[in-house]
């Protein structure tokens, strides 16, 4: 069974095949409901060397996995922190946070949250320690 969405930290290599399926799944959403190209997407879940655009749709729909490795693991738990402050910031509107990831912030030096993701680890570190400061608390 996955843990609920705020503890990030019981996700584990050890999953079993109905939680990588389930976790799968979950990452496609969030990632659908960003509203982010395909490219982006693999990108996001490092997996640009892995998948093809075009084979995405096998994880979205269930057929298949991720498989997840120590590195993918760290990437979902971002992935779902981000999403769930996302939520916590703008509650009344899900639709504003695939404008927000989209839009220039000051803070980042007027790039977009969307374009500090797509550096890699450290910049979806810093979205999300933007987004919930408690996460750099624990750093």
């Amino acid at each position: 069974m996955l843990p609920n969405k705020t503890n990030f930290d019981e996700i584990s290599i050890d999953l079993s095949d109905d939680e990588k399926n389930q976790l799968t799944f979950q990452l496609c959403q969030i990632l659908e409901n960003w509203k982010l190209e395909d490219g982006d997407q693999l990108n996001i879940l490092n997996l640009v060397e892995t998948l093809k655009p075009r084979h995405l749709y096998l994880y979205r729909r269930g057929d298949k996995a991720f498989e997840f490795d120590n590195d993918m693991i760290k990437r979902a738990k971002m992935i779902l922190g981000i999403d769930e402050s996302l939520g916590t910031t703008f509650p009344t509107n899900k639709e504003y946070a695939s404008v927000w990831l989209k839009r220039n912030v000051k803070k980042f030096k007027h790039k977009t949250p969307l374009e500090l993701m797509l550096s890699g680890e450290s910049g979806m570190t810093r979205v999300w320690h933007f987004l919930d400061c408690t996460q750099g608390w624990r750093s």
